[in-house]
């Protein structure tokens, strides 16, 4: 995949190590002559498809939705010249005993339906939109992403908050078995000092409790986010490190 500024490769599966970097430096090699001497992988196509890969694991089991990629992966692009350009890691931690925090009583909260894709829709773009390698994605294709998991929803396991009537922040979370997925928390940038994401997250995880849920997961967090902090409230572990790379 090439962009004016950078070059992306993706969607790139390895049967060994010997054809791996064959086949990456030959993507590399097109990459470089078509000019674009800034290379990043892996990337299906931009960041709202899976990216990165899975560089480290404390042995436990995948989850939906992460990399699943072999560890040796990491080994081939490192010998071939590429550098970590980010860092990610997921998390985990038990429920049973955590407790509502009291919340900011001017910021309303509801969970979801079907109709509020929409919503996070127009969140989305926007309070992503100052994100590492952000690229716009219309209605439609965002539609197309959701669409799939949606009859997966538990509204309750998805909210989002209310400032005088205007949407202004969501967490969008995931039950599978018993675990609990903390996928997507997204604030609007005007709205941020009022806590909003600590109590959307809080507010999903009592639910997910409530529910019989007996591990949540913090996934894919980018090292450094505020997101972190907030699951290390939780007494959250980290179980999983992924790693973004660029060639250059």
């Amino acid at each position: 995949m090439v962009y004016s500024d950078k070059g992306y490769i993706g969607c790139f599966e390895m049967k060994d190590k010997e054809s791996g970097r064959k086949q990456l430096l030959e993507y590399v090699r097109q990459l470089k002559n078509a000019g674009h001497n800034r290379i990043i992988a892996p990337i299906n196509g931009d960041t709202w498809h899976q990216y990165r890969l899975m560089s480290r694991t404390d042995g436990s089991p995948a989850f939906p939705l992460e990399p699943h990629n072999p560890l040796w992966y990491n080994e081939v692009y490192t010998d071939i010249g590429f550098k970590p350009l980010e860092k990610y890691c997921s998390v985990a931690f038990p429920l049973g005993d955590i407790e509502e925090i009291p919340c900011n009583n001017d910021i309303i909260y509801k969970t979801f339906e079907p109709s509020d894709l929409k919503t996070i829709y127009d969140i989305s773009v926007t309070g992503f939109v100052n994100n590492f390698l952000y690229e716009h994605i219309n209605y439609e294709d965002f539609c197309k992403l959701y669409n799939p998991v949606l009859p997966m929803v538990d509204g309750d396991l998805v909210i989002i908050a209310y400032k005088n009537n205007t949407p202004c922040g969501f967490m969008f979370s995931l039950g599978f078995g018993d675990l609990f997925i903390l996928k997507t928390i997204a604030v609007l940038p005007e709205y941020r000092k009022f806590g909003i994401g600590k109590t959307l997250m809080n507010k999903v995880i009592v639910n997910a409790q409530n529910k019989g849920f007996k591990t949540a997961i913090g996934a894919l967090i980018s090292e450094g986010n505020v997101s972190e902090d907030m699951v290390a409230r939780y007494g959250a572990v980290k179980i999983r490190e992924y790693t973004l790379y660029e060639y250059s």
